[in-house]
């Protein structure tokens, strides 16, 4: 979900990044043109304002269509781990698209890596059990303060004091 979200917001930044050039760009372009006569320094801000609205111009819109597909791929990721919808029919009815949409945006986000743990066989998401399981935490006290501190095993540092925590003993 972390990696949907992040996605994202990448994407936000940098289609309001170029929207906002695309805006300031052209004044600066109008600036650097009408004065280009006075000074040489103005050829720079003529320049730049051509790029900005360049960039801002070609690139807005296709910065606004990404986040867009990102903001249905964050809903299939929250609608899999949240909301636990785990077919198609499902995910097509509660995101209002095709199930052939449904089923193309699934399979892109286990690409992507934005659903990890599961497996797509055939119109439905399963669990893959075949994935280890996260870290596990043990509770272990610490050696040097005997403070009770959580751990996910080797190499685990004590947050009071510093020490390096016992290692968790072996579930038989």
């Amino acid at each position: 979900m972390k990696q949907a979200l992040a996605d994202l917001e990448k994407r936000k930044i940098i289609a309001i990044v170029l929207s906002i050039m695309f805006v300031a760009g052209l004044p600066i372009l109008i600036v650097g043109a009408t004065r280009l006569h006075q000074n040489g320094g103005f050829v720079a801000m003529l320049v730049i304002g051509i790029v900005f609205v360049v960039l801002g111009f070609y690139g807005t819109p296709v910065a606004w269509v990404q986040v867009g597909a990102a903001s249905r791929r964050a809903n299939i990721v929250r609608a899999v781990n949240e909301e636990h919808l785990y077919t198609v029919k499902e995910l097509a009815v509660r995101l209002n698209v095709s199930e052939k949409e449904a089923s193309a945006a699934l399979r892109e986000c286990m690409q992507k890596g934005y659903l990890t743990g599961y497996l797509l066989e055939g119109d439905s998401v399963v669990l893959n059990e075949n994935v280890a399981l996260g870290p596990k935490e043990y509770s272990v006290e610490c050696s040097h303060c005997g403070a009770y501190v959580t751990s996910f095993g080797k190499g685990a540092k004590c947050p009071y004091c510093g020490c390096a925590l016992p290692e968790p003993k072996k579930e038989k």
